[in-house]
This record gives C-alpha cells, structure tokens and sequence, in this order.
C-alpha cells in the first residue's frame, strides 16, 4: 500500500499517520507512508497510479484540498480518497471527487481504522472475478471491470470498462453470481449498477465513469439514491 497524507496542521499529520501505520502494522500489511503539509509539495514529486489511498484535509493554504482532489481525478487516479477535514461544508462536493469517506475533525481514531478496513475489503472484491460463457466460450470477468449489468432480449449484457460481454443466463442466476458484493445496486428490473464506477448522481439516474447514463427507475428512485449515499459513505461497506 502506497499512502499520502496530506494536512497542514503537524500535529493531525502526525496522529493520523499514526492510526493509519498502526491498523496495518496489526494486519502484517507493509504500507508506504508518505506525508505532505501542502498540497503543492504533494504534487511536485506526483505521478498517478502511485498512491493507492490519499487521506487529506479540505482547508489547506493556496490549493485546497479539494482542488488538489480535481487534479487527481483529471489525472484520472483511481486512488481511494479520504477526507478529514474541520467542516462538513464540502461534504456533499467531494461525491464530485469520487471521495471514500468524509471525516470530520477532531476525528476518532476507531473510526479511521474501521473505513481503513472497508477499504481494504473492497479492494479485496475488485480483485474477485465471476465466470460467464459467451459465445460458447469461458470468460474470466473481473468484478472491477463491471460498469452495469442489463438485460437484451434472453441474455444478460455485462458492459464492462473493456466493452460488452453477453451471456445466456437469466438475469436471477447472474445475480447469485454476485451473491455477498455490496458494491452492486438494482436500478430497475434487470439492471444493476456497479456503485464503485458512478461518477455523479443526476436527476435521471447515474452517470458512469465512461459517460454513460444509467436510468433509475422514478418509482423509488429517492430511496436507490439513498443507497447509493450510504454506500459511499459507509465504514461497513463491502
């Protein structure tokens, strides 16, 4: 694990650094622990791709924490963003960012090592793949890879970040396939959506990382939004 931390204030980065070294240290997981007390010092040595989780506070001088989470995201990082930071005033923005977690200071220690756990299950999930047969062939399919899944007349399509896969099985037997991945949510009969590649949350549905809009369905539509919020923001994520 390749982790950034990011705040001006020493005395944050310091406890933070040490709650983080210690949940890994207790799971025997070797974690890279790099501290910055800018954002600007932060990017000076960037590349994306290196980090794998950056932890970082909103109110910092010159570039805030959530331009700094822009760039990421127009660098298109796929590192896991926490945010801990003295106000909830941008909590609602950093969904903009694709932000993991929001935490408010003075922060609980139990609390970061708990969204630490959920993030390592779901880096755990990504790495878990289904088997499916299209075209009469065997295919491996990366649950990551997994944008939605819908329905074309008696088969399931899988649109995945590499194209589409069709396979003939009904789409109740796909869905035990799933069994246990809280990272999948039903938008109407016969689709589901991959939480971990929504970019934003619109009136008519969800717009994928790729740019594709997922509809909703109107009749329940607030309490699938809802999902998706808790989801996002839950430690007990999946």
């Amino acid at each position: 694990m390749n982790i950034a931390i990011l705040d001006d204030s020493k005395e944050d980065l310091q406890q933070i650094r040490n709650v983080v070294s210690s949940y890994y240290e207790s799971r025997n997981t070797q974690a890279n622990i790099r501290l910055f007390s800018s954002a600007e010092s932060f990017f000076k040595k960037y590349s994306p791709g290196v980090y794998d989780l950056v932890i970082m506070d909103i109110y910092m001088d010159t570039m805030t924490g959530m331009d700094a989470a822009r760039k990421l995201r127009e660098a298109d990082d796929p590192a896991a963003l926490i945010f801990i930071t003295s106000s909830d005033s941008y909590a609602v923005e950093s969904y903009d960012v694709r932000a993991s977690y929001y935490l408010l200071k003075p922060f609980d220690p139990e609390k970061l090592q708990k969204i630490l756990s959920s993030l390592q299950i779901r880096q755990s999930q990504n790495s878990r793949y289904i088997e499916l047969v299209s075209d009469r062939t065997p295919v491996r399919v990366p649950i990551r890879s997994i944008l939605y899944v819908d329905t074309y007349r008696n088969a399931i399509q899988v649109h995945t970040d590499a194209g589409i896969i069709r396979s003939y099985i009904t789409f109740q037997k796909f869905e035990e396939l799933l069994e246990g991945m809280k990272c999948f949510l039903s938008c109407y009969r016969g689709c589901i959506v991959n939480m971990d590649h929504i970019a934003e949350s619109t009136d008519e549905g969800f717009l994928m990382d790729n740019q594709e809009l997922v509809t909703i369905r109107k009749r329940g539509s607030n309490a699938i939004k809802k999902a998706y919020l808790e989801y996002l923001f839950s430690s007990d994520s999946e």
